[in-house]
């Protein structure tokens, strides 16, 4: 279907900064584009083949989905909520040339006519797509869009509005929608646009742009590469940038584009030791840690920045240096040393605070994202994480005390307006605008304020993942002779107000492991200490480049879980034997990354486990039946090694994680991302970012399949990790060995039953002898 949105009537009544203007139409004036014949959603930015050496700027063209802005399941519009929008951020050194919108759009009935949507970019209409030329429920369309109109930072629009109501008057009152009809932009529409990536000139001190823009809404690709063989110093700093890089996304997956001896085709990072040389460029000689930008000798529009260093400290010193503010304008910087201290045990910024209520305004950047403007509004949200392993008993409950407002307007019916509550998208409570109870009619003929204005909600502590969200929705209602343009009104405001708390100050940190579930979600126990103090990663002597991905993916995803940089991982290529090396794993937990062929790296990680290696086979070791016994009498979850040794057995190609006890420390795990072959292993980055493998992932062993089926198994049994007061301890153990409980409770009856009938036996004769003396 072709639509040209300003064709659609002749005249179409508009309104910016409050002031109503006629805007006439031309048939002319937005050129049609050609109809795509599906619509992919998000790709990844391709860029045009290399521009000469002398090319001041390079062209580039991308698409962003409306997934991709945050509405992963699409927006919806409906005769209850008749406005919705996205907003989306672009790159800041990119101008924009030509974009166009294409929109997938379904209908939930078709037996409402003369609807139509209309579009708004920053406050300026686009057009209106006509809903009832929809066949079967659905239509797409392509719209241009004037380049001018676009900005680093936008926010997209939609509104129903009837034929009538557009060509009429905008502010006059719309014939009201059935409560059930549902408009929903398919989360795969998409904005595509082309534009010019600028030249800028060579500076540190507007790092970490141009290699990753933290405001841009697109997935970024981050390129980094490194010399021929990349030695454990090297590979060191590079996950201390990667670390950096995750804790600046803001939450979103970080990607990396590893190379080896080979120049980024756009910016990027080079690292390596002075004299090294990647893809024709020789890192530059240094009296020690050094940071410089250079132009891409394969298009000058795009930059590099070298990090080098003679040494493993050098290295680190040079990596540091990123992750601390204000970098010089300038081009080049010798890094001084630097002294960074170590962090403490459960410290992560992003992580909330256990120790005592925290107010929600510390949870977010932007205090008016709790702020609902006007009546059709999305849901505002909060997200927030903790730590995995948070423990509370059985019983109690996390109180979330919510101080509110709803919108001060007469037109509203108090009655029927609310307040929704959920968590991670299950609801919680709803709470009323006016006050209830036996004091209300009272204080309603006195004159008072019925508002309610606070309210405790009570959390299962069940409820609470690793990363969380709180929603929050004020659903108001018209009175029924409320005006038609109050609905319109924009400037009403409800709100979260930041003082409201959330309380986990009766929470301990106590669990099992090993637990994929709790490394999936926050890379738990390496996180503990967030500047992953406590990890070594083990790699091959000749680490390949999918591996090496892999560990730029894993210390990305511990800067986004926790907001701190890996500023003290220890990390080996091949297997360490000197004595230092032996004590760091003694006191570490272990990370490993490598395909099964690696043979000499992992038959040492799985000494003494449930796992072994039969070539470039794994293979799981199954527990006798008396051993599944004593596991169930030691209040251990059922194993299902067998499971896994048979999906073992059954598939020849396979990646995912495993998960043990440290050979040199029992109280310490060991978690090994691995796979059957390279190829798998590549894959694996992906899969973790994936909901479904995070909601899967869990036990000791979690293989994702060649189809991308997500399976785990707990083939092991597992150790106490964390602290409880003795109360809870023996509580704890009493509620993890029951069958133990009841064997002691039938000892204690057996013993004490025949010793309490004796002792009756003697009262009752002692009893009857003294009533024959009587």
């Amino acid at each position: 279907m072709r639509f040209n949105p300003i064709a659609l009537a002749t005249l179409l009544v508009c309104s910016v900064n409050g002031t109503a203007f006629a805007l006439s139409t031309d048939s002319d004036a937005l050129p049609e584009l050609p109809l795509p014949v599906t619509l992919q959603g998000s790709t990844s930015v391709q860029t045009q083949p290399p521009a000469p050496a002398n090319a001041s700027n390079q062209n580039i063209a991308s698409t962003l989905s409306f997934g991709d802005m945050g509405a992963t399941g699409g927006l919806t519009l409906s005769g209850m909520q008749l406005q919705n929008g996205v907003s989306f951020n672009l790159p800041g050194d990119l101008v924009i040339t030509d974009a166009h919108i294409s929109l997938n759009v379904q209908v939930n009935r078709s037996d409402v006519n003369g609807e139509n949507l209309q579009l708004m970019l920053n406050g300026q209409p686009l057009g209106a797509i006509p809903l009832d030329q929809l066949q079967q429920d659905k239509g797409f369309w392509n719209l241009d869009v004037p380049a001018s109109m676009i900005a680093s930072s936008n926010n997209l629009s939609f509104q129903l509005k009837t034929g009538d109501d557009i060509i009429n008057n905008v502010w006059s009152c719309q014939r009201p929608l059935p409560a059930d009809y549902k408009v929903t932009l398919q989360p795969e529409s998409t904005l595509n646009y082309q534009g010019l990536w600028l030249n800028v000139r060579k500076t540190l001190g507007t790092f970490p742009r141009p290699f990753f823009d933290v405001k841009q809404t697109k997935d970024q690709a981050v390129s980094i590469a490194y010399p021929e063989s990349p030695d454990a110093d090297v590979l060191m700093a590079s996950a201390i940038v990667a670390s950096q890089f995750g804790a600046l996304s803001n939450g979103r997956p970080s990607r990396f584009d590893v190379q080896y001896n080979a120049l980024p085709a756009g910016n990027g990072i080079l690292i390596g030791k002075p004299g090294q040389m990647i893809g024709g460029v020789t890192i530059p000689q240094s009296n020690g840690a050094a940071l410089q930008v250079i132009d891409n000798p394969q298009n000058p529009a795009y930059k590099l920045l070298v990090v080098s260093g003679h040494n493993e400290m050098q290295l680190r010193q040079a990596a540091w240096r990123l992750t601390q503010p204000a970098l010089p304008d300038s081009d080049t910087l010798d890094v001084p040393a630097l002294k960074i201290a170590q962090r403490d045990a459960y410290d992560a910024p992003r992580w909330i605070n256990t120790d005592r209520p925290v107010p929600v305004r510390s949870l977010l950047n932007d205090e008016g994202a709790l702020v609902a403007h006007g009546v059709w509004h999305g849901e505002n949200r909060l997200p927030f994480r903790t730590a995995p392993d948070l423990f509370m008993w059985d019983g109690s409950a996390i109180p979330l005390r919510l101080n509110y407002s709803f919108a001060q307007k007469n037109w509203i019916d108090d009655e029927e307006s609310f307040l929704n509550v959920s968590l991670n998208g299950e609801f919680l409570k709803r709470l009323p605008v006016s006050k209830e109870g036996l004091l209300a009619p009272v204080m309603s003929m006195l004159g008072l304020s019925q508002r309610q204005q606070s309210a405790v909600v009570n959390i299962d502590p069940r409820a609470i993942l690793g990363s969380n969200q709180l929603g929050f929705w004020f659903g108001l209602k018209a009175q029924k002779n409320a005006p038609c343009n109050a609905m319109a009104d924009e400037n009403i405001q409800s709100r979260i107000d930041g003082d409201s708390t959330l309380d986990l100050s009766r929470s301990w940190h106590y669990g099992k492991l090993p637990n994929l579930a709790w490394f999936s979600g926050a890379m738990f126990p390496f996180t503990r200490n967030a500047d992953l103090a406590h990890t070594t990663v083990l790699m091959a002597a000749h680490p390949t480049v999918e591996e090496a991905t892999m560990l730029l993916n894993l210390m990305a995803q511990s800067g986004r879980d926790t907001g701190v940089t890996a500023n003290f991982l220890h990390l080996y290529t091949g297997m360490p034997g000197h004595d230092d090396a032996q004590q760091q794993l003694t006191e570490s937990d272990v990370l490993a990354i490598g395909n099964l062929s690696n043979n000499e790296q992992l038959t040492p990680l799985l000494q003494g486990s449930a796992f072994t290696l039969n070539g470039n086979n794994l293979e799981v070791n199954t527990t006798s039946a008396v051993g599944r016994v004593l596991s169930l009498l030691s209040g251990n979850q059922p194993l299902t090694d067998m499971e896994a040794a048979e999906y073992l057995s059954d598939n020849n190609q396979w990646r995912g994680l495993l998960s043990m006890r440290s050979p040199w420390n029992p109280q310490r795990v060991v978690v090994v991302a691995t796979a059957t072959d390279n190829h798998q292993l590549a894959q694996l980055s992906e899969d973790m970012t994936k909901p479904a493998f995070q909601s899967a992932a869990g036990g000791d062993f979690t293989a994702v399949s060649n189809t991308g089926d997500v399976h785990s198994w707990r083939v092991s049994e597992q150790f106490v990790s964390g602290n409880l007061p003795g109360y809870l301890r023996v509580l704890w153990f009493a509620s993890e060995h029951v069958i133990w409980l009841v064997v002691l409770a039938c000892l204690i009856a057996a013993v004490s039953g025949p010793m309490l009938f004796n002792s009756l036996q003697r009262h009752a004769r002692q009893r009857l002898q003294d009533k024959t003396k009587k």
